[in-house]
């Protein structure tokens, strides 16, 4: 496999099938334990804190880092992690990728002409050299960060919204009601090496949702839960490390909602295969939890988590703040189609010479 085996530049370098999790490994048959995000918009990223602060003025919190759970500080060590993977890549060590790569006229002239003639003496730096050339690519490819969508020629004056998008935009950033734009900004954030960044549609931030768990995923190798920031593939914050990382438990990152509208399925876990499903779920979780977590959902939701680290699923927030079981959603069902049509101006690729897709 490759990384466009996952990562399809076809569809804004995100998968182009319905499968909740990859599979890979030596024989392609192992599933992964979490869907795969884009990799579009991906060089304004911050660095992982536990304490990142926000210009908006907002409490610190954890931010940042790459992956679903942050664990890596930049591209180039993102990119190096499916090569070693065993349900990804599932090279045998370090010393397999460097030979592979050594063994290759194409690769080992290129190589050389970059990083000197004697790179491969010394494998450890040949496969970091690797990690740099992919976030060279990366980063410096427009295709990766194009800011080709319908809302961005809006914001440049050179596109016009219809009145459902302008609703759904309207509600996407209002703060009594949807309150959309509170984690996905569209405005100033926190960015990479200390900056700042800008229209990235994601503030960076880790959170617990309560998204219902996904029976396809087998979680048994991974101890029974996906805990995100705790585990299991993130290692440093598990609770047995220290007391405090319970509270982490449960928080994955918000992804950007850029060229959302293309993505198949939804979520850390790829529980939802439809946006306005996903859009639904943040109205509706509390007000009508057997809808999502089936009838002993209504007593005991969030069942993607422990009993012991429910408690760290956003309740402080809108539109979760007001929500009771029983109660009526903050907006109604064409106030949600409003948002879905608004979230589909984010996509790339709209010619604005023909006003169309």
């Amino acid at each position: 496999m490759s990384c466009a085996s996952c990562h399809d530049p076809a569809n804004h370098y995100a998968p182009s099938n319905t499968l909740a999790v990859q599979t890979g490994g030596r024989n392609l048959d192992q599933p992964g334990i979490r869907a795969v995000p884009t990799l579009t918009y991906k060089d304004e990223v911050p660095n992982f804190s536990l304490t990142l602060e926000n210009p908006d003025g907002s409490q610190s919190a954890p931010g940042g880092g790459h992956d679903w759970d942050g664990r890596e500080r930049d591209v180039a060590a993102q990119s190096l992690v499916p090569l070693l993977q065993t349900f990804e890549m599932a090279n045998l060590s370090v010393d397999d990728v460097v030979t592979k790569i050594e063994h290759s006229p194409l690769y080992r002239e290129r190589f050389q002409t970059v990083f000197g003639k004697r790179v491969f003496d010394h494998p450890r730096d040949a496969f970091i050299a690797v990690g740099a050339a992919l976030q060279a690519y990366q980063h410096e490819d427009p295709s990766f960060h194009p800011y080709t969508s319908k809302y961005d020629y809006y914001t440049r004056g050179l596109a016009v919204l219809t009145p459902a998008e302008q609703r759904g935009m309207a509600l996407f950033n209002d703060a009594e009601r949807a309150n959309c734009a509170a984690c996905h900004t569209a405005g100033q954030g926190p960015g990479r090496d200390g900056g700042l960044s800008a229209g990235q549609f994601t503030d960076f931030f880790f959170r617990a949702l309560g998204v219902p768990r996904n029976s396809t995923i087998d979680y048994s190798r991974f101890g029974g839960f996906d805990l995100g920031l705790c585990g299991p593939l993130r290692r440093d914050l598990m609770p047995q490390t220290g007391g405090e990382n319970s509270a982490y438990c449960g928080l994955f990152m918000t992804p950007t909602l850029r060229n959302v509208a293309t993505r198949k399925v939804f979520f850390h876990n790829g529980r939802f295969t439809s946006l306005r499903d996903a859009v639904e779920f943040y109205f509706t979780r509390d007000t009508d939890p057997a809808h999502w977590y089936g009838a002993v959902g209504s007593s005991s939701p969030y069942d993607d988590l422990p009993e012991r680290y429910r408690s760290n699923v956003d309740h402080d927030d809108r539109p979760f703040t007001q929500q009771k079981p029983g109660g009526k959603s903050a907006l109604s069902e064409a106030e949600i189609d409003d948002i879905v049509v608004f979230l589909k101006t984010l996509t790339d690729g709209y010619d604005v010479r023909h006003h169309r897709y």
